[in-house]
């Protein structure tokens, strides 16, 4: 098995032939878990260990993205609309879409997706 290291980490793998710039290790114990989390290992004295720290800040980096990604989908089709559309919202609107669009800015802190006012369709 070859392995690619990134910042002290495994970044790519073959199980069957060979990597540019790859070094050889032995596969890992439970291959299936190296598969699923093969990003949280880093290569230790010629083994793959696994680190759990590692592992965790994959996750939240990877939580943190979906929810950058559901914000551009769910929140922002909304804030970007026209001023047309903003004129017809009465002032409590208004102060609602201001404090969920401020949610969703602060959603990689808080990691909870804001509740939509309901008069959002």
């Amino acid at each position: 098995m070859q392995v690619l290291i990134e910042n002290g980490f495994v970044s790519s793998y073959a199980l069957i032939g060979t990597l540019v710039d790859g070094f050889e290790v032995p596969e890992p114990e439970d291959i299936g878990h190296f598969e699923t989390h093969f990003t949280a290992y880093r290569l230790r004295d010629g083994t793959l260990e696994y680190d759990e720290d590692q592992n965790k800040e994959n996750e939240l980096k990877a939580l943190c993205d979906e929810l950058r990604q559901r914000r551009e989908t769910e929140c922002f089709f909304y804030i970007n609309r026209g001023q047309l559309w903003y004129d017809r919202l009465t002032e409590k609107q208004k102060a609602e879409l201001g404090a969920w669009y401020a949610a969703w800015l602060k959603v990689t802190d808080t990691l909870t997706v804001p509740k939509k006012p309901s008069w959002l369709y």
